[in-house]
């Protein structure tokens, strides 16, 4: 179907057609002898026959448009066949000096792998009389079936202008050990135009028998503008307090330029990469202050309409000193339970290769969080 899909398109990019005298026969017999030319010269391959037959700004409607001398290369160069049928044909419009002409064309080779193949096309040209002699000035053409889906091209929406999400996770246990986490997050996207900016917040405090035991809060702001469909320039600022890791606060500011690796509809990877300056305020040994790289792949996969996975992985480092490095990364597996809820499970890992003296190297954070999104 895709290969047929394809030959359609280049077939119409291939311009057929043949001077028709201005007081030739009747319409519907003179049209049809001169659209047989034109087939006739897509398949013996007649340069003079397609130039004769074409107007001098031929065009072949499509997104984008085929000019003249790039249909007539396709027409001499692919593969066609030697047979081909006329079908369906009919003149739909004419006066004065232009006519309007529909019919489906078919022929026996796939023009890419010149391999046995029935391909179908429904055309409608338009001729235009030019000093006395018809002339093919314009052609559109589309797979031949009955089908309501080869009416129009269906693509994925744009974004929304506004995104919003809040979340809410607890984890409690009672008995010999009275323990308790609490996490929640917001966040917003917002779209004007060229630019985007997105921010988030997210906050998560553990307790045993009614004492604070640790805490965490990160809040991030990201300000871009679009360059091309899958570049993008940004400046972010982030805040971090981590007390399960020894981070009293950590500040980063930094920019770069954001990228789309692909976006295929059901998968995506999208990287950063950013310089800017950390400095970290730590509950034990000395304070840090330096300037900093970054990268960070995120990857989604919408393996159904209503579940998806993402992975982001996060790799910050010293540019002074590359052993002072950080390396995040977080999974996510998120189901919808209606339009405005959803339930997440994630799986954060944290790396710190030079950690606060007295604490480890490695974080590890599973939870489950009720999502609404509006």
């Amino acid at each position: 179907m895709l290969r047929a899909c394809r030959a359609v398109l280049l077939l119409v990019i291939l311009p057929l057609q043949a001077p028709l005298p201005a007081a030739a026969q009747t319409p519907e017999a003179g049209f049809r002898a001169a659209e047989e030319q034109l087939a006739r010269a897509l398949t013996t391959k007649d340069a003079a026959a397609l130039e004769r037959l074409l107007a001098a700004d031929f065009v072949m409607r499509g997104a984008p448009d085929v000019a003249r001398g790039a249909w007539v290369k396709n027409a001499l160069t692919l593969c066609w066949g030697d047979q081909f049928e006329i079908s369906d044909y009919a003149v739909t419009r004419t006066g004065g000096d232009l006519a309007v002409v529909s019919l489906v064309l078919t022929t026996h080779r796939d023009p890419i792998t010149c391999e046995p193949a029935v391909i179908r096309s429904l055309l409608t040209d338009i001729w235009m009389r030019e000093a006395g002699t018809w002339r093919l000035a314009v052609r559109h053409s589309g797979p031949a079936a009955a089908a309501v889906t080869t009416q129009f091209a269906k693509t994925a929406p744009p974004p929304p202008r506004w995104e919003r999400t809040a979340e809410l996770s607890l984890v409690a246990t009672g008995g010999n050990t009275d323990t308790q986490t609490i996490g929640a997050g917001i966040g917003f996207t917002w779209r004007p135009g060229q630019w985007t900016t997105r921010a988030r917040a997210a906050y998560l405090r553990n307790s045993t028998q009614d004492a604070l035991t640790a805490e965490s809060f990160v809040g991030e702001l990201r300000q871009a503008r679009v360059l091309s469909p899958r570049a993008d320039l940004f400046a972010r600022a982030e805040y971090l307090v981590d007390r399960f890791s020894g981070i009293d606060h950590r500040t980063t500011i930094d920019g770069g330029i954001g990228w789309v690796v692909f976006d295929d509809g059901p998968r995506s990877l999208k990287t950063d990469g950013s310089l800017g300056v950390t400095t970290e305020s730590r509950l034990r040994g000395e304070d840090l202050t330096f300037a900093s790289a970054s990268g960070i792949a995120l990857f989604k996969w919408q393996f159904t309409p209503t579940t998806a996975f993402t992975e982001q992985v996060t790799l910050s480092a010293d540019v002074s000193d590359p052993g002072n490095w950080r390396l995040q990364n977080g999974l996510n597996l998120t189901a919808s339970v209606t339009r405005l809820f959803s339930v997440r499970v994630a799986h954060e890992l944290k790396r710190v290769n030079r950690p606060v003296p007295g604490f480890r190297k490695i974080d590890r954070v599973l939870s489950a969080a009720l999502v609404a999104r509006f």
